[in-house]
């Protein structure tokens, strides 16, 4: 006779194990290296918002600025190799924490700078420390973001830093002017209501308040990140099967890398196209985190407040062109496999968008209207932002972070030459709106390089 099943107990078909439900560490990940990218922009953007109060109380004039604004990048541009090769070979984990932290003790530099030669050495401090985040950045992103998910964590990440622009310019405006808040009703433990004239700040205060999130962040990442997804105690088996092949990699074939390729690195034609975009486009983003601010008080009499609150619309585009280009890229390299038409496709027309907009801002006089024009101009620049990271992800192969480095020390050559640039053009022409010709024939030359290049194979390969 046989037995029937006790329907009390579980069948054998509701005993067989569920999938595995997906770990999401990744996406931790890419929100802290985008946290990090908008507490160093919040830092960065400073200067240029409150350059007149630092040259006023300083007596540095308008020339001698534009050498201070130049020197971070410059020492920026410089280190871009070094710390990109630091972060290679002794681990992003250790290297961002060490650069987070040291950047911000060279925010609290910056605010007890008292003549131009403590600003410039505090600028040099200031360059070497954030060389590193966006090499270092890159190699994360190669190990724990899938490759159909390149574009968009790159443009997530592109726009973070237009973000931290946005905040930082629209916090330090009015907390110079005073007007911060201002207006509002505030309850008091008696039960009632504080009218708030305003909150103030100098620009000493605000760099070392600036500095404080800096020091948290690193504490954090160091703490809770490691460099390969597999030895994170938060990523299961499912999350790693997304992710690329080098986030298995056992430690000792990823610790030391075999050297970076760097003759055809320097030989490479696409390589130098992939730099000369980014030297365009640093050139003509930096403008906003510097002299944009005194262009809006030159050329179209808005006062300080309204200036640093207006400098953040551009910086806002960019952060909203980044991610929206990283879609779109993502979107077509996904239904064409080609990397041509996902990267090449979407840069030259972006560029050659944001210069349009800019040469015809050079023909309005009205504010809203102009800046309008110079924020639809950084929305498209932003589009190509993302196809920028993410062609140097590609043709970087096992050597991201160094190759990344590289081309980041091209943009910010440019960057590091365009303040000085700007200032020589409004002095020499007494016009500053003549900076925004300037502007658009660079980036002009940033589509000619995306025309030029193919994005195509890797320098891993023959």
């Amino acid at each position: 006779m046989t037995e029937s099943p006790n329907p009390y107990e579980p069948s054998q078909e509701s005993q067989i194990a569920l999938p595995e439900r997906r770990s999401i560490a990744r996406y931790y990940v890419l929100a802290g290296l985008c946290a990090t990218s908008i507490i160093a922009y919040v830092g960065r953007t400073c200067l240029g918002v409150a350059e007149g109060e630092i040259r006023e109380e300083l007596n540095i004039s308008i020339v001698s600025m534009g050498l201070v604004m130049g020197t971070f990048f410059w020492s920026y541009a410089l280190a871009q190799i070094p710390a990109g090769w630091l972060g290679h070979v002794w681990g992003t984990r250790k290297a961002l924490a060490l650069y987070a932290f040291t950047w911000s003790l060279a925010c609290v530099a910056m605010g007890m700078a008292n003549d131009v030669s403590t600003l410039i050495a505090a600028q040099v401090f200031f360059g070497i420390a954030q060389a590193g985040l966006f090499p270092c950045a890159a190699a994360v992103i190669s190990r724990w973001i899938p490759e159909k998910r390149r574009a968009i964590a790159s443009g997530l990440l592109g726009g973070s830093q237009s973000l931290g622009g946005a905040v930082g310019s629209a916090l330090t405006g009015p907390l110079l002017a005073g007007t911060f808040l201002a207006g509002l009703w505030w309850p008091t433990f008696g039960g009632g209501f504080y009218h708030l004239d305003g909150i103030w700040a100098d620009w000493r205060t605000l760099y070392t308040v600036y500095a404080i999130p800096g020091i948290l962040w690193a504490m954090w990442f160091f703490l809770w990140f490691r460099d390969r997804p597999s030895e994170h105690r938060g990523v299961n088996q499912a999350e790693l099967a997304l992710l690329p092949t080098i986030a298995t990699a056992p430690a000792h074939t990823t610790k030391h890398r075999a050297g970076t390729p760097w003759k055809r690195v320097a030989t490479s034609f696409d390589l130098w196209m992939v730099f000369g975009q980014q030297f365009c486009r640093a050139a003509g983003y930096i403008f906003f985190a510097t002299w944009f601010p005194r262009f809006l008080q030159e050329t179209r009499g808005v006062s300080l407040a309204g200036a640093g609150i207006l400098t953040a619309f551009p910086l806002l585009a960019v952060m909203l062109g980044s991610p929206t280009g990283g879609l779109i890229v993502d979107r077509i390299f996904n239904r064409t496999g080609s990397k041509r038409l996902s990267r090449q496709g979407v840069a030259v027309p972006a560029m050659l968008g944001s210069a349009a907009c800019i040469i015809f801002a050079y023909f309005i006089e009205d504010v809203m209207q102009a800046v309008g024009l110079i924020t639809l101009g950084s929305f498209f620049a932003g589009l190509g932002g993302s196809c920028g990271y993410t062609v140097t992800i590609d043709k970087a192969g096992n050597h991201v972070a160094p190759v990344f480095g590289a081309m980041n020390m091209a943009g910010n050559l440019g960057a590091a030459i365009c303040p000085f640039v700007v200032a020589l053009i409004a002095e020499r022409t007494g016009n500053w709106n003549t900076v925004l010709i300037f502007f658009a024939a660079v980036y002009v030359g940033a589509a000619a390089c995306w025309a030029s290049l193919n994005p195509e194979g890797t320098i891993d390969e023959s």
